[in-house]
Order: C-alpha cells, then sequence, then structure tokens
C-alpha cells in the first residue's frame, strides 16, 4: 500500500469513528497516530551539524550587572527546596570560562552560554509546571546568574538559535575538530570508514524503525526519536534520539513557552485532548522545521500532527487568547 493510500485510508477510518464516537476523538487519533507510525519504517538523507555563531540579543538588552551569584541562597536551603522544573537542569557547559546567562518566559527558562564575542556556544531550556515552578528554579538559577525576563518574541528567536546550536551534545559521540575551521565546527571521526555510523550521526539518516527501539510506540514515540509524539522519554534537554535533526525539531515545539497541557487548564482554556496545545506561532515553527528537515521520518511526524490528529493551536487576540484550528496542507 502506497503512502498516499495509507494515509487517505486512515483519514477516512478516524472519520467514521469520530460520527460514531465524538467523545472519544482525541484518543482515536491517539491510537490511529501510532497505527501510522507502525505501519511506515522511515528514512532520511545526511546533513551537517550546525555551529556556533554570534548571538544577537535583542534591542535594549545589556550584559551590564547580570554577572554574578546575586540572589544566591545557602545549601541548607537548596537542600529543603526540591528540584524545580520538569526536567531538571544538567549544568552541562562548553567551558568554565564562559559567560551564562538566564532569561525566561512563561513556562519556559533558558540557560545559555556565551564564548567571545557573545559567541553562542550552548543552550539549555528547561520547562517549567507553572508559575510557582519557575519561581523556585529562577531561585535556583539565580546563583549562576540574575535571570532576566523576557518578551515572548524575544524567547522564540532565542529558541529558533539554539536549535542549531549542537553545544555540548557535540561531545557525545567521538568527534574531531577539522584544521581550518573556526572554533566549535566538527566533523565525525572517520566518517569514511562507516557509512550506516556517520549516516546516523549525520542526524539518524536511513535510521528508520531501527534507529531507536520499537518499544518506544507503547510510549505513543516515534521510534529513533525521543521528542516526537505524545510527550517525551527524554531524560533531559541534551537526550537526543538517532535522528537528531528530527528530535530538535520536536524538542523546540515542546519547550513551547506558551501552550495548555493534556487536561487542564491555563490563560482561561481548558484542553481536554490528550495532546499539549501550543501557541500557533511554535506550531509554525515546528511545521518549517519538519519542511526543512525534509526526510521520511520529519513528514511522517508532520502528516501525524497537521494533517492527521489536526492538534488546535493557542492564538492572541485582542479579547484573549483562543483555540485555532490546527494548519493543515503539510
Amino acid at each position: 500500500m502506497s503512502f498516499r493510500r495509507l494515509l487517505s485510508a486512515v483519514r477516512s477510518a478516524r472519520d467514521a469513528l469520530t460520527r460514531g464516537a465524538p467523545m472519544a476523538d482525541g484518543l482515536l487519533k491517539s491510537l490511529l497516530s501510532v497505527v501510522v507510525i507502525f505501519c511506515i519504517a522511515v528514512s532520511s538523507p545526511p546533513a551537517a551539524s550546525a555551529k556556533p555563531f554570534a548571538f544577537s540579543f535583542p534591542a535594549g538588552w545589556s550584559l551590564a550587572g547580570l554577572v554574578g551569584s546575586v540572589g544566591a541562597r545557602s545549601d541548607e536551603a537548596d537542600r529543603r527546596e526540591p528540584t524545580a522544573g520538569v526536567k531538571p537542569y544538567t549544568g552541562r557547559r562548553i567551558g568554565n570560562d564562559t559567560l551564562r546567562m538566564i532569561y525566561y518566559h512563561d513556562q519556559t527558562v533558558s540557560v545559555v552560554e556565551l564564548g567571545p564575542g557573545k559567541l553562542l556556544l550552548n543552550c539549555e531550556l528547561i520547562e517549567t509546571y507553572d508559575e510557582d515552578d519557575t519561581a523556585r528554579l529562577l531561585r535556583q538559577l539565580s546563583r549562576i546568574n540574575r535571570p532576566l525576563g523576557v518578551t515572548f518574541q524575544q524567547m522564540i528567536k532565542l529558541m529558533s538559535q539554539c536549535q542549531q546550536v549542537e553545544g555540548v551534545e557535540a561531545s557525545d559521540e567521538p568527534r574531531k575538530p577539522v584544521q581550518g575551521f573556526s572554533r566549535g565546527e566538527w566533523r565525525p571521526e572517520d566518517a569514511g570508514d562507516d557509512a550506516a555510523r556517520a549516516r546516523l550521526d549525520a542526524g539518524g539518516a536511513h535510521a528508520g524503525l531501527l534507529g531507536g527501539s520499537p518499544l518506544t510506540l507503547l510510549q505513543g514515540i516515534i521510534p529513533g526519536t525521543k521528542w516526537c509524539g505524545t510527550g517525551d522519554i527524554a531524560a533531559d534537554y541534551h537526550d537526543l534520539g538517532a535522528d537528531r535533526r528530527l528530535d530538535r525539531c520536536c524538542r523546540t515545539h515542546d519547550l513551547c513557552p506558551t501552550k495548555v497541557r493534556a487536561f487542564s487548564q491555563r490563560y482561561n482554556l481548558t484542553n481536554n485532548s490528550l495532546y499539549s496545545k501550543s501557541h500557533c506561532t511554535c506550531d509554525d515553527m515546528l511545521f518549517d522545521c519538519l519542511k526543512a528537515t525534509n526526510t521520511s521520518a520529519s513528514h511522517l511526524m508532520g502528516h501525524i500532527y497537521f494533517n492527521l490528529v489536526q492538534v488546535p493551536c493557542l492564538e492572541d487576540f485582542p479579547a484573549g487568547r483562543h483555540f485555532r484550528d490546527a494548519k493543515q496542507g503539510f
């Protein structure tokens, strides 16, 4: 059965089931998405690794007065307070002589590592549950630097830049510097000796269902990834699956600063579905990232999220935030 015919059959089944049991629409969509993943083995072409680049601060930002351990708390107080954030802050960094800055907006806190000339070397984004969790995390991170609140658009711009930087993730595999390349650019060691390994290092190319354990399907996660699906199975921000390029797209979307989680209320809105409903800007970023990745796996993810499940997104209106129908036509 061709991919197009399979999608057509799945859509027909979804419509029939929805007409028969509208109350279970969200659950049925989730089950259908898992069925689609089971039926399709994915592959993707190799791609070059991203490199650090000059980090551009929004107008009016300054480093003055932001360096130091402002608001540091005692070790005894830290032991009493539970770790904040959906995933713990790892503290991993490129070097000990770099500058770490902390920015936050709504449900996302970002710790960025800067080198000479404000070169963006590394990022770690942390998702928080609510305002209390955010405040607790910022207190803990204040030992590193003074947290700075930013706007939604500034945070989105920062997240977009972080998505292109490997940072400490580049050190998770054997790599060596290439003579003539600028600082921070790397190539896989012995790339020509092992084509299969090189394809995986390049971003999960030709990983297919072998790129990760098929058991991840039981958790609603696309094999070869840890962030693509219903939730994630990553241990921390830097934990990526074999298909790294695709996983970075999903990771950035999962960490959207403005969203309503599954079966929860926020912004005077209620989300009774199995999926978090993110800000439409984050959905647009996911759409563009999956298109740019241009692999079988990324197209599968795009078809499931935008064409099959059709998760609504959160949009700003003059009267307040409202849910908007999902972007289609992936």
